[in-house]
């Protein structure tokens, strides 16, 4: 009985301590894709169509070719913010886990399909952007003869197009069944694979070997590669700027107390390439897992992998990152561009309830500004001529510094009249 018992006692406690593991596994998966994924969803969609909205007005007074870039990546990756609740959130949040089953599956082909595609078309347009970065710093000349508005806008379409029709197969994979009990008339929809899915050829061909090539292996590492490569020809350009313009020597000085126009546009274009490159290094390092995870699936076999609670774990964290990835391009933007920043807050002055939060912010530096109500005629010209900002009251006080010194100098000059 002793040896039973020693036995038994051990298995008890694995069991137990596996089956505390899965239910911790189900419910951090369930936080992953309903509460979190919903709530950068959300966030997500409103800042990228804010973005979207700052880039489109700046393009009507004129822009770098570098925003349809940027456009063309926030649209793609608004469209997979969408695709996310539908797949993976609202389930979680209505039924309490992922459905297979009920009307709800009736959307499944068609989401599935299209969270392919916005991963694919913003997969690839992330890839352009870093070859377009490339050339600006490493090849600024055939980067001026490539880099052209009007063929931007041409290579953003072909690649749009061609990520929807790279992921067309993908909705001849699933279909909805129906599963009925007895009757035909007690029957309930189930999501299925289709027979092209089960295609061993159609697998190894367009899973392994497409997928890899054109999806996430090969694009990760030419990511990687030109990322390097950029960072640095960034760091070379930075010590160049450096030496020509030394700590101690005279054409620092004259750099610090002219502001040429040329110094200046380099620091706006050095900003602008660490911020383009902080949105690849982003993207990258959240695609790093789901290629980790492809390629392990296609070792091990899907069907082994997906019986694996902690494989599932690994796939919901994938999925989280990449809606991480992105729904925090516009904090980028605003950190790094300073164009960007003015424009925000010309967009969020442009409305009622953005003016008011914007005033009641500079209530203590100002206090003429009425907060929410219309002006006086007084307090209109007051705004008018002093402003509301740090800079119109430092150029109240240096113009009177400028009228205290010129009367200084006509008493010096002129001293009858004292």
């Amino acid at each position: 009985m002793v040896p039973s018992d020693a036995a038994s006692s051990p298995t008890t406690f694995i069991d137990v301590l596996f089956g505390w593991a899965v239910s911790f596994i189900t419910m951090l998966s369930h936080l992953l894709n309903g509460y979190l994924t919903a709530f950068f969803v959300f966030t997500g969609i409103i800042l990228n169509l804010l973005s979207v909205s700052i880039f489109l007005r700046k393009e009507r007074a004129g822009t770098p070719a570098i925003q349809y870039y940027l456009v063309t990546l926030t649209l793609w990756q608004t469209a997979l913010l969408a695709n996310a609740f539908l797949l993976y959130s609202f389930p979680n949040l209505w039924w309490g886990h992922l459905v297979s089953q009920g009307t709800y599956v009736y959307l499944y082909p068609y989401v599935y399909t299209f969270a392919n595609t916005t991963h694919t078309g913003s997969v690839w347009i992330v890839l352009t952007l870093t070859i377009d970065r490339y050339l600006a710093l490493c090849q600024p000349l055939k980067h001026r003869a490539i880099g052209k508005k009007r063929r931007v806008r041409r290579l953003m379409v072909a690649v749009s197009i061609m990520a929807i029709v790279f992921s067309i197969p993908r909705f001849f994979e699933v279909h909805v069944v129906l599963l009925c009990e007895r009757s035909e008339h007690n029957c309930v929809a189930a999501i299925d694979r289709t027979e092209l899915f089960d295609n061993r050829l159609y697998w190894t061909i367009y899973h392994v070997i497409l997928a890899m090539v054109f999806v996430t292996l090969l694009p990760c590492l030419i990511l990687f590669a030109l990322t390097l490569r950029i960072s640095i020809a960034l760091r070379s350009a930075i010590a160049k700027r450096k030496s020509l313009c030394a700590p101690n020597s005279d054409i620092d000085t004259r750099c610090k107390s002219m502001k040429s126009s040329r110094y200046n546009s380099s620091r706006k274009d050095h900003k602008s390439n660490i911020m383009l490159v902080l949105v690849i290094a982003k993207f990258l390092v959240s695609d790093i897992l789901p290629t980790v995870i492809d390629v392990l699936e296609h070792l091990v076999g899907q069907s082994a992998f997906m019986r694996s609670p902690l494989a599932s774990l690994f796939v919901d964290i994938s999925n989280f990152l990449i809606v991480l990835n992105c729904s925090s391009n516009f904090w980028v933007f605003f950190v790094w561009g300073k164009r960007f920043r003015r424009s925000c807050r010309k967009c969020i002055k442009s409305t009622h309830i953005g003016a008011c939060i914007y005033d009641m912010a500079q209530w203590n530096t100002d206090s003429e500004v009425s907060l929410c109500a219309p002006s006086s005629f007084t307090t209109v010209n007051v705004t008018k001529a002093y402003g509301s900002t740090e800079r119109s009251f430092r150029y109240k006080r240096n113009m009177e510094l400028i009228v205290s010194r010129t009367d200084d100098t006509s008493s010096t000059t002129n001293p009858s009249r004292t």
